[in-house]
């Protein structure tokens, strides 16, 4: 997720894909999502930043005719996640503890972005080896803090994020790149590996339900949101698919942000599904803090 930039910067060259490697997915387990897990969850705000309201949420949409545009607070957070014998896992990645792998325009774009506590602080205290990063996507905000996460440690995302989706993907994909260092990306496959988990693609990452990756596509090709039976019951990562609570609640789309709108609003009534099915499900949006 990023402001739009001038037209004329588009033609940026960001290079060819990353280097990927297919997850090897575990068969899937037979559990209830709705019984306590054994995963420990820790949010954290790693920084904060005003962006848009446009870009957060489709303002065409009817049902955002009481809302205008204007600069709007989000967060940058990063989930802790603590399985008993798998380690520690974190979706996305929020800012670095020392030097940032934005460079030039993109450096100056998002200059304003706050730290809270970047990710080496937050690795830093974790008593788990870190065992994995889980992406959403590609996008500059999620992926700043990559060069805090230890090499050999193997970093996951859903196919498609091996590239930038649109001109406006470009500009920020020499960012991930850089970020990256030359490691592997370890992509999901959904349409290969995934099963349906009520209605969404899904893969059973640890291979005991614990900890899942679901096809969350549409923000950009492989947009992917996670759930976790946490020992707090199951939690759910929306992930970009809805970056506000206001648009999780009233089932609106992001708006300039997203590459696909039409598969954003298939995975977020997808994901809307999943929740409603189970009431004691937490929701965590991609950008405001859980109330």
């Amino acid at each position: 997720m990023t402001r739009l930039l001038p037209l004329a910067l588009f033609a940026v060259a960001c290079g060819g894909p990353l280097e990927t490697v297919p997850f090897e997915a575990p068969a899937a387990a037979q559990v209830d999502l709705d019984d306590p897990g054994p995963v420990v969850h820790e949010a954290v705000i790693s920084a904060t930043w005003s962006v848009p309201l446009k870009g957060l949420v489709d303002l065409d949409d009817a049902k955002a005719a009481e809302l205008e545009n204007g600069d709007h607070p989000i967060v940058l957070p990063v989930h802790v996640l603590t399985h008993p014998t798998a380690g520690a896992f974190i979706i996305d990645t929020g800012v670095p503890a020392n030097e940032s792998p934005a460079e030039g325009l993109a450096a100056s774009f998002i200059g304003d972005i706050e730290p809270v506590e970047p990710l080496g602080d937050i690795l830093a205290r974790q008593e788990a080896p870190l065992a994995g990063v889980l992406l959403t996507h590609n996008h500059m905000d999620h992926v700043l803090g990559l060069v805090d996460v230890p090499e050999g440690v193997p970093i996951h995302a859903g196919l498609g994020e091996e590239r930038p989706a649109n001109a406006n993907g470009r500009l920020m994909f020499p960012t991930f790149r850089r970020a990256m260092n030359g490691r592997p990306l370890t992509v999901w496959d959904f349409d290969a590996d995934g099963i349906d988990l009520e209605g969404t693609r899904a893969i059973d990452i640890l291979g005991d339900g614990s900890l899942w990756a679901l096809d969350a596509k549409g923000h950009t090709p492989g947009s992917t949101a996670y759930l976790a039976r946490t020992v707090d019951g199951p939690v759910l990562f929306t992930g970009d698919c809805s970056h506000t609570r206001w648009g999780w609640d009233h089932g609106v789309t992001p708006g300039t942000y997203t590459a696909d709108h039409e598969d954003n609003a298939e995975s977020l009534a997808q994901l809307i599904a999943l929740a409603e099915a189970h009431p004691g499900m937490r929701v965590e949006v991609g950008h405001e803090a859980h109330p």
